[in-house]
């Protein structure tokens, strides 16, 4: 089971706004904490990436980043500039390009910000840093991401038909690369999810819940198959991943259960059987209690 896989493809889970801008500085734009995903491409020129905590990050020319986290940020010209709004910038950049305004550097952003369809914390997020920067550089050591950074930017300019859904799947298979090149650049052996994913044994348990999600999985069964005694499993399981191994399996299977309300048209009893509730009260209550919204509410809004 590539459980990276099966967890990058629940990020399809939320709609995707793109926006390309033209910046003359100064500028600011801040980026809210409701946007669940962000991805920034630098097209043309540089900005400054400023997050809460960190020292303030250069994007040059052809860089790339991923804030998965749900974390409010800044792009701007330089490290001290108010910044405005995300909307209200954007709008104020574009009326400034319309004046043709002159004088201060510019610089080429795409944008693309994900928004999930509801409120609790996307795996993704609990298995990235809180940013990921790809240098252009390094990101041209293989063909992959620069291509389809290309790609995604011929879509969004020239606007053809059926752009719309070549952007999302663009999109879509920009964040497995981006996510993808981390992965393979990491040297850190247990760097939470990445030290799961290349732990032979807790990749075991992990394939297992996420082959057969409607198993009712017990810990002493899951060490089983990860081959070590129940008690030095959870351990090693909670440290890696983060959490207790059945409280992992209970997050995934809502996270399964939202993605089968939204995507088919099966029923709320047939949902909770294939994540494994016996029935749709039970799954009800625990889908409540994790989303603080019914099944039926959250598939209908």
């Amino acid at each position: 089971m590539d459980v990276l896989a099966d967890v990058l493809r629940l990020a399809s889970l939320g709609n995707a706004v793109i926006t390309q801008s033209e910046m003359i500085a100064p500028w600011a734009l801040l980026v809210p904490s409701e946007i669940r995903v962000a991805i920034h491409l630098v097209r043309r020129g540089g900005c400054w990436l400023r997050m809460p905590g960190a020292a303030p990050l250069y994007l040059a020319e052809g860089d790339i980043v991923l804030i998965p986290s749900a974390l409010a940020h800044i792009l701007s010209d330089a490290t001290d500039t108010p910044p405005l709004p995300l909307e209200e910038g954007l709008a104020v950049a574009r009326q400034r390009a319309l004046d043709g305004e002159q004088g201060g550097k510019w610089a080429g952003l795409l944008c693309a910000e994900i928004t999930f369809d509801h409120a609790a914390r996307h795996p993704l997020a609990g298995m990235l840093p809180e940013v990921i920067h790809i240098p252009s550089d390094e990101a041209k050591r293989g063909e992959a991401l620069p291509a389809l950074a290309r790609m995604l930017l011929e879509e969004v300019e020239r606007q053809r038909a059926g752009s719309e859904i070549v952007v999302a799947r663009l999109l879509d298979a920009l964040l497995v690369l981006i996510v993808r090149h981390w992965l393979e650049t990491q040297t850190a052996p247990n760097a939470g999810w990445l030290g799961a994913l290349r732990d032979p044994k807790i990749l075991r348990a992990l394939s297992a819940m996420h082959h057969d999600p409607r198993h009712s999985w017990s810990v002493a069964e899951l060490a089983a198959r990860a081959g070590m005694s129940r008690a030095a499993f959870a351990r090693r399981f909670s440290r890696l991943v983060g959490q207790a191994p059945l409280g992992y399996l209970a997050q995934w299977r809502m996270n399964v259960a939202a993605k089968l309300l939204r995507s088919t048209e099966s029923s709320v009893e047939n949902v909770a059987l294939s994540v494994g509730y016996d029935s749709a009260t039970a799954f009800g209550n625990a889908f409540r209690r994790h989303f603080s919204i019914s099944p039926g509410r959250y598939r209908t809004r």
